[in-house]
Parts: C-alpha cells; structure tokens; sequence
C-alpha cells in the first residue's frame, strides 16, 4: 500500500491581515508666513524696547508702543503664534541686555496678546483696559514679592516704598493747595486723607497691589490706544480708542487756536529779541571783517600781478564784494580760494 506524498507547499493559508490606512501627512503647527511675520513684528517689539532702555529722555515716548507689534499679531496669526514671539522676544532681551528686561518684554507681550484678545472680541475699551490692567498688575505684584523672597531683600523695602508714595501725593496736595490759595479746603480734607493713609500702612500688603494698579493705569490706558489706533489703521474691524470724534474735535481746536500760536510765537521772538541781538551783532562784524581782509588781499594780489599779464576777470562773488552788497562767510572764502588759485 503506497503512502501518500507529503506536500511541500509552504503556502500560508490564514486570511491577510487588513492593511493599515495610509495616514495624511501631519500639517505644521505654524506655517512659514506665520513664522516669518511673528519674526518681524518681534524684531520691532524689540528695537521700541531698545530704543526705550537706551534713548535719554525721548526713549520713554517709545514705552507705550511696545505691546502693539503683539496685539497686531494675535488679530492676525492667533494665540499660539503670539505665545512663541513673546517667548522668543523675551530670550532674545535676556541675551542682549539682562533677564530683567527679559522678563519684561514678555509680560509686555502678553499683555499686547490680551489686548488684541479683547479687540477680536470687540470689547468695549473700559472693559479691555481693565482686562490688562489686571494682567499687569497681577504680575508685577506677584514679580515684587517674589523677587523679595528669592533674592532675599527685607520685606520692609515694599512698606517703605508705599509710604515714601503716601508722603508725596500728600506734599504734592499740600503744595498745590498753597499755590492755589485753597488751604482751608485742604484743611478740611486733610484728616479724611490721614485716616486712609494709616488704614493703608496698617494693611499694607493688599493695599500694596491698589499702589501698582494705580501705578500701571495710565500706562495700560496708553498701551490700549496705541494698540486699538494702529490696529484700526491696518484695517481690522475693532474699535478705535479714542474715538475718531475725538481726533477731529481735537482737529478744530487746533485749527481755532493756531492764530492764537502764531501770536505767541511773535511775542516769544520779541520777548528773546535782546539775548539773540549780541549774537546777530557779532555775526554781522566777522562777516564785515571778513570781507575787509579779501579786499586788501585782492589788492595785494593785483599789485603783485606781472605787467604784461593782465588779471583774471572777477567772479561773481568778488564783484559783490567790489559793490559792497553782503555777502556770506563761504562765498568770501570762495572767492578767495578762487583768486589764489589763479594766481
């Protein structure tokens, strides 16, 4: 009995798997022309910041403008783009000038986020002020204690500055009562200011955080409106602060008032007339003087001429110094220059 043949076919005879779906390639989570406006609009972030710490006196009018490259940005490419150029923005300071203005850049960036936060929303301009007011505050009142306890500095250095700013605003109102002939109203006011001066020595810590609100306000205000007025500008649908009335009424004052300008612009010159007289006198002698010396040389230099050669013809400049009609200091060092040339 023969036995059966034994198959080499090694065919596997299980069911295929089922092939795995083909995935679509992960999309960026930025793409290039978001990447490459962040840069720029970081890059202008930092020079008003730059320009701000290193420009004497005129650099602080670069303060308010520093939120708006972000606030423009949020409108334009969202949070997560503004999250990244702030990030980026605040490194880029730490390494050039200090983690002090680091940090700073950063908050000021995020604040320029909340602000163009608020003008997507088209929120009202009190409620997007008081938004980064909070923001603001909350931040540097936390920076401030925090920088107390890592640094180690005395926590007395918080209550003295408080102090230091209760003392002045009641020597500024004492002051200005005095100049303004209302002592006894002040008087009357006085002792209403006193208790709440003691009320917040005596709880200064939360009192501390009302100091920075009222410290950062007109800042916040001002960030608003640069940031509301430019945005407006590049054509995004929110709402400008301050109104555009209110740009046109103050168009119409100054229109109303220039003639009121131009008189004391005349009264200015006639007022300064006898501190600049010394100056024009002086000026008027030298060019005087000088146009006495490039006679007698001219003189001199026909005196000395050959016979047989006649003189060069006079340039213009020389034949208004000959007719006595004025004539500049550079035009008479020309003609001089001229004339020895020739010769």
């Amino acid at each position: 009995m023969e036995e059966p043949a034994i198959s080499t076919d090694q065919t596997d005879l299980r069911p295929a798997a089922p092939a795995a779906p083909e995935t679509a390639p992960r999309a960026p989570w930025a793409s290039a022309i978001s990447m490459a406006e962040a840069g720029l609009l970081t890059d202008v972030g930092i020079v008003f910041d730059l320009a701000w710490i290193y420009v004497p006196i005129l650099g602080t009018a670069f303060m308010p403008l520093i939120p708006a490259p972000f606030a423009i940005l949020y409108l334009r490419r969202g949070a997560r783009i503004t999250l990244f150029a702030a990030c980026v923005g605040g490194f880029l300071m730490t390494v050039l000038v200090g983690p002090h203005y680091g940090w700073r850049l950063t908050l000021e960036a995020i604040i320029g986020m909340t602000i163009g936060w608020a003008m997507q929303r088209r929120w009202s301009p009190t409620l997007a002020i008081t938004l980064g007011l909070f923001v603001d505050a909350t931040v540097a009142y936390v920076a401030a204690f925090g920088a107390v306890y890592a640094l180690g500095l005395p926590l007395r250095d918080l209550y003295l500055e408080l102090r230091n700013m209760l003392v002045s605003v009641g020597w500024l109102l004492d002051t200005s009562a005095t100049l303004l002939n209302l002592k006894a109203s002040w008087l009357s006011v006085r002792p209403f200011f006193a208790a709440v001066a003691h009320f917040s020595l005596a709880y200064w810590i939360p009192m501390f955080y009302l100091y920075v609100v009222a410290i950062a306000a007109p800042l916040v205000v001002l960030y608003y409106s640069v940031a509301s007025t430019t945005a407006f500008a590049l054509g995004h649908d929110v709402r400008p602060f301050p109104s555009p009335w209110l740009w046109r009424a103050a168009r119409v004052v100054g229109v109303i008032l220039s003639p009121l300008s131009w008189l004391a612009r005349l009264l200015w010159r006639l007022v300064t007339a006898p501190l600049w007289g010394p100056f024009w006198l002086a000026r008027a002698l030298g060019r005087r003087r000088r146009q006495r010396r490039l006679r007698g040389e001219l003189a001199a230099a026909e005196s000395r001429a050959p016979q047989g050669r006649l003189p060069a013809p006079p340039t213009p400049s020389e034949q208004r110094i000959a007719s006595g009609a004025p004539c500049d200091g550079p035009q008479l060092e020309a003609a001089g220059s001229g004339r020895e040339a020739g010769e």
